[in-house]
Parts: structure tokens; sequence; C-alpha cells
């Protein structure tokens, strides 16, 4: 049962956002026990939530006060990276045992084995979707500005764009035995409503969703198949889903 081309798979739906970042912490716990399987793991947020990275400080990184106007839950992940606005999107989590044969033991990469499941998932739904290296036509957008609260402002080396435009948002941790990554695939985007709540400015230029790029609304259930199929067919794994496995 434990091989590299079996995985779990969660679909959790939506969510608190202390209660999604739980499940997330103790499934990378449980990725150190003996005989533990990959994850894929889908998941959404209800109410909307900002979850800002393990080291930011959380009077820069958000508008408090515009939190609790908009009823929008703020919490601290276990990854790095800057503020997210997690309202219209597919939260995805991977965890995964150290030593498995699909993923290098470095965090980039990691990073790009994810993104090819990723890149299969949008393409799935007809997106052109692309990788930021530092030798391709979109290294020149990747802009280190620390004082940027948000994630969404830029992206970094090998996420995921649309016409130089970042469609998902991803963060890692990795612990000794184990690692989790995990990100915002943007369904649809609301730059005010981001730009209100996280203190980084307007990013309609910076960000795409799936519906800007589609032109037309897409059920949850779409996208999720498309990632799933993404990931199947990119990492070349077979995934189980959760019920299956304890029926």
């Amino acid at each position: 049962m434990n091989s590299v081309h079996l995985w779990r798979y969660i679909d959790s739906g939506p969510g608190r956002a202390s209660d999604n970042m739980a499940v997330d912490e103790q499934l990378l716990a449980q990725a150190l026990l003996p005989g533990a399987l990959p994850v894929l793991r889908f998941y959404a947020w209800d109410p909307p939530a900002v979850s800002i990275g393990r080291f930011q400080r959380l009077e820069t990184a958000v508008n408090a006060d515009a939190c609790r106007r908009r009823g929008v839950d703020v919490v601290r992940r276990i990854t790095g990276g800057r503020a997210v606005l997690h309202n219209s999107e597919l939260t995805y989590s991977i965890v995964c045992p150290e030593g498995n044969a699909l993923f290098p033991p470095d965090v980039i990469g990691t990073y790009k084995v994810i993104a090819a499941g990723l890149l299969a998932g949008l393409r799935n739904l007809g997106i052109p979707a692309e990788l930021v290296t530092r030798t391709g036509r979109h290294a020149e957008l990747v802009k280190k500005n620390s004082r940027d609260p948000s994630c969404f402002s830029s992206p970094s080396w090998y996420e995921i764009v649309v016409s130089g435009r970042k469609i998902v948002g991803s963060a890692q941790r990795r612990v000794p035995g184990a690692f989790l990554q995990h990100g915002s695939i943007l369904i649809s985007h609301d730059p005010l409503f981001d730009a209100e709540v996280i203190p980084c400015g307007e990013l309609l230029e910076k960000v795409t969703s799936i519906e800007r790029e589609l032109r037309q609304q897409v059920p949850l259930h779409e996208v999720k198949a498309a990632f799933c199929a993404g990931f199947s067919s990119a990492l070349g794994i077979t995934l189980l889903d959760d019920q299956q496995r304890s029926s």
C-alpha cells in the first residue's frame, strides 16, 4: 500500500480558517508516522479569511478593522510567505513524507514538481498557464519587496502565471521527515476586497483567476476534477479517496 504512486485524496469542503489550518498541521504530523501515504487535500473557506505567513507581523500584514467590518477571519499559517485573502478559491495542500521518489530533497525542486500538477490542472480547464523561471520570458516579474504584505503582489520563482498575471499562490513548510505545501488557486478575484483587508494596493493588473481567463463561471466540482486529473497525470499518481481507504 505504501507506494510512491498511491496517494490519499481528501476533499474537506468549506471550513473556518482555524479549522483549515489545524487539519493541515495534523496531516503534517501524520506524515511522520510509519507507512504514511502522501496526501492531496482540497478545501475552501467559510467565512472568507486572511492567512498571514509564519513570520509576518500581524499589525502590518492585515487591516484588522476592515476584517472585522467585513466578517473576515484572520489566521496565521505554519508556512512562510505573505498574506492571502481566501475568498473565491480552491485551496490545495500536499503533504508528503521525505524520501518519496517523486520529490527532490529541497524547496525549489519540490515546488517545480507540484507546479507540474497545477499547470496540468489549469490546462485541463483550457487556461494556458506558465511557470516563472529564471530564464523564462516572465523572469522580470519577480520582485523582492519585503514591505509589501500581499502574497499576490508579485510572483516568486517557479510560481504560475497566465499572461504575466499570478493565478496560484503557494507556500511550503519542511520539518525533519516531511513537508507541507499549500496554496490558493483563484477561481475569481475581487481586487478591491483584497486591497481593503490587506494593505497592498489594488492588484487588478497583477492577478488573474480561472473565471477571468475563461470569461465564465466554473462550478467548483469541475475545478476539483480538473486538478485531480492534472495531478494524477503529471505526477503519475493514483488518488485514493479517504472514504474508500477507510471502508
